[in-house]
């Protein structure tokens, strides 16, 4: 169970770090992702709609919430008797009731799946921007589909008919399970942006401009998980959330850098600016497509973190973060911020628009402009 919500179950994830399968699923289990996939594009063109989210908006995501939960149920796989006994490797996971395992495809697809349902059910009720709410959903949809490769015989069915668990309404519980989602989508961002390297290593282009374009819907929906995760007062996180991450909740106070999910999503994004070093007006003359692939990315990277201080400061404010325990320190919005600019230092001339920041906008000496 998690160590913050002893209700939620745990949940396992890949050792390998994949979050797609390499079989496919049986024939019932096959029919129902179709199902799930299918009410997820519905649910995504309501929430999109050219003329606004109106009165289809309900009973599509009602649709998708059941077909989701179907879902679950058909690809229920019986419990790992060994889950009892698997370390956390990090404190992180924990505190998140989550473990990592060598697991198969079927057990992947259920997992994966109930983690999706759960989240989906809390989306109903969240307060959340429309666009982050299509974010997510169409990231669910890609997942989704990543669990039905195109060749293969299908495999034998496994069902276990389990009932699953249905997350409760409070902040805390959303906190959890939408980490969960969080998680599974930094996974599977990080999958993508290392097939982009690999397939840019082989010269082939359009299979690295297909991956990086893949990589965007991830590293988009997780940055909407991050807000709904965010999706409570500043008062209800001081209060419920943040003294669970902490001593005496916890053994040590957690920490983001150390979440091994994000972890290998951002190793993979140094790799990919190694392996792709070329300047943006250099990359388009020779192939304009994968220059905006890559440009896609490396914004969609950058918004990801300015909307971290985004949420930082709803929820946090000028505090410090929780690992930092000296009143000298810088607060967490500041120490967010000189990673920003770090990373926009980064991508400065990777982007067609880079952000012409400087880290030495951090030294004393610094003079405003008047405007």
């Amino acid at each position: 169970m998690s160590a913050a919500c002893p209700d939620i179950p745990i949940v396992v994830l890949p050792e390998n770090n994949l979050v797609r399968a390499r079989t496919r699923p049986a024939a019932a289990v096959e029919s129902a992702l179709k199902e799930a996939t299918a009410a997820l594009t519905r649910l995504h063109g309501a929430l999109l709609h050219p003329k606004g989210a109106g009165e289809a908006l309900g009973p599509a995501l009602d649709e998708a919430v059941d077909q989701l939960g179907r879902l679950a149920v058909e690809a229920a796989v019986p419990p790992l008797e060994a889950v009892a006994a698997l370390t956390p490797i990090v404190p992180n996971h924990d505190y998140f009731g989550v473990r990592t395992a060598a697991i198969d495809d079927a057990r992947l697809v259920s997992e994966v799946t109930t983690i999706i349902a759960r989240t989906l059910v809390d989306l109903r009720e969240a307060r959340l921007d429309l666009n982050d709410r299509a974010a997510e959903v169409r990231a669910m949809r890609h997942v989704l589909e990543g669990l039905v490769p195109d060749d293969g015989a299908p495999a034998p069915h496994q069902g276990a008919r389990a009932m699953p668990y249905v997350p409760g309404k409070d902040e805390l519980t959303r906190w959890i399970v939408t980490h969960h989602f969080y998680f599974v989508l930094n996974l599977a961002a990080a999958d993508a942006v290392s097939r982009a390297i690999t397939a840019l290593s082989a010269a082939d282009r359009p299979a690295a401009t297909a991956a990086l374009r893949e990589a965007v819907v991830y590293v988009r929906g997780f940055t909407a998980a991050m807000m709904h995760s965010g999706d409570m007062s500043a008062p209800c996180y001081d209060a419920e959330v943040r003294p669970t991450m902490a001593p005496p909740a916890v053994p040590v106070a957690l920490t983001g850098r150390t979440q091994p999910e994000h972890r290998a999503y951002r190793k993979a994004m140094r790799a990919l600016v190694r392996v792709c070093p070329e300047p943006f007006a250099e990359l388009a003359a020779a192939d304009p497509e994968l220059a905006r692939a890559r440009d896609a990315l490396l914004d969609a990277d950058l918004l990801d973190i300015e909307r971290h201080v985004i949420v930082t400061a709803a929820l946090v404010g000028d505090d410090s973060s929780i690992v930092q325990e000296h009143e000298s320190a810088e607060s967490a919005i500041a120490t967010l911020r000189t990673m920003r600019h770090t990373r926009a230092e980064t991508y400065r001339d990777l982007m067609r628009f880079g952000d012409p920041v400087t880290l030495t906008a951090h030294l004393p000496t610094e003079r405003v402009k008047p405007s």
